[in-house]
């Protein structure tokens, strides 16, 4: 089940930069046109690309041309790998995913989203030292470690795979809070109702939910971040920079 759900909130010069953009992405295009936009709405809307397309995971930035005649724009992606390791990259990475998500073909939808959040848990680790890679999928799913970004991503794409409904959330930085970077989350839809779901932050949780650790051995999967209504969540995460559906 793939949901473009930040291509939906897009006006339609918006939703063609998206396209053109995907399809330019998707196809490993070292250039494509797509029609103009300003340089903000063009940062925007490749944002969104990758947030509804987790696997589109080598394309990390871009540049971009301005014509004079102003119809179209230029973009020029910056890959994280050659074209070769790419497709060898996509390759792996979608036999990774058929072989993880197999087992969990056969379960119901809260099963099938407790499986993935139990291999979160169990198998990934919060990178430290953030490489590149581990804000997108080949992070987790390549390596065993991911931030947040590359977590949500995972488990975006792990619940595609099985039709569940998901998207990802990102909050702002708050100076004021002592909090320096973007969060990524994750909100699913499970029979016709919405719910927030953290997965890093219960990847790093120990038992009393209020510290990280790294060493999870011995340690309880914990549930504090796992399909909470916005009156929870908020309690501990920063307001969505994206209109989100509301989890009552």
């Amino acid at each position: 089940m793939l949901i473009q759900y930040y291509y939906n909130q897009l006006n339609k010069l918006h939703q063609s930069v998206y396209t053109a953009m995907k399809i330019g992405l998707t196809s490993l295009q070292t250039s494509f046109l797509v029609p103009a936009v300003d340089k903000r709405d063009l940062q925007d809307i490749f944002f969104k690309v990758r947030l509804d397309c987790p696997e589109i995971f080598y394309a990390v930035n871009f540049k971009f041309k301005m014509y004079t005649d102003g119809v179209n724009i230029e973009v020029i992606p910056e890959y994280l790998f050659k074209k070769m390791k790419i497709l060898e990259n996509k390759k792996a990475i979608n036999a990774r995913i058929t072989k993880l998500t197999r087992p969990a073909l056969s379960m119901e939808e809260l099963e099938q989203e407790k499986y993935i959040h139990k291999f979160i848990c169990e198998k990934v680790h919060y990178d430290k030292l953030k490489k590149p890679y581990s804000h997108e999928i080949i992070g987790p799913l390549g390596h065993g470690v991911g931030v947040c970004e590359g977590i949500a991503k995972t488990v975006k794409i792990l619940c595609d795979t099985l039709n569940i409904w998901c998207i990802i959330a990102i909050s702002d930085a708050n100076p004021e809070k002592n909090i320096k970077y973007r969060h990524a989350w994750n909100i699913v839809k499970i029979k016709g109702r919405y719910y927030n779901w953290d997965a890093t932050f219960d990847n790093g949780l120990v038992n009393d939910n209020t510290t990280f650790d790294d060493n999870k051995k011995n340690k309880k999967i914990s549930y504090a971040n796992f399909n909470r209504s916005d009156k929870e969540f908020f309690k501990n995460h920063e307001p969505a920079i994206y209109e989100t559906p509301k989890c009552e």
